[in-house]
């Protein structure tokens, strides 16, 4: 599989589908190279519909140029496994599901990086 087949899967994943319609109804250009529940929680942040810590949003913004293949290893998926992350299908609105997709985002920083959120950083 190529690359652009990856993103196609991932992007074909209920809550990517869910963030294109999000993205398409405000207005905003949607990429296909990179996944849309990223992009969309992007949009929320710079509209001021949400906030989130500084690392949290550079990490979404370095998503965005990121391989498909470190997406999924970074999401923690199999290849047959959804991005299920918590709450992003009860949001009725932007505002609620980027706040589904940041939380989601910040708990695999955790887990991938253990000195974020250490005293000591």
């Amino acid at each position: 599989m190529t690359d652009n087949d990856v993103m196609k899967d991932l992007n074909a994943m209920p809550v990517n589908v869910r963030a294109r319609e999000f993205l398409e109804r405000s207005g905003k250009e949607v990429r296909n190279g990179s996944l849309y529940c990223v992009q969309a929680a992007l949009y929320a942040l710079e509209s001021g519909l949400v906030e989130a810590e500084e690392d949290v949003a550079q990490t979404l913004n370095a998503m965005t140029s990121w391989r498909p293949q470190r997406i999924v290893n970074f999401l923690m998926l199999m290849y047959i496994d959804e991005y299920d992350p918590p709450r992003w299908a009860d949001a009725s609105n932007v505002k609620d599901f980027a706040e589904a997709i940041i939380s989601d985002i910040e708990e695999k920083m955790i887990t991938h990086f253990p000195y974020y959120r250490s005293p000591e950083s």
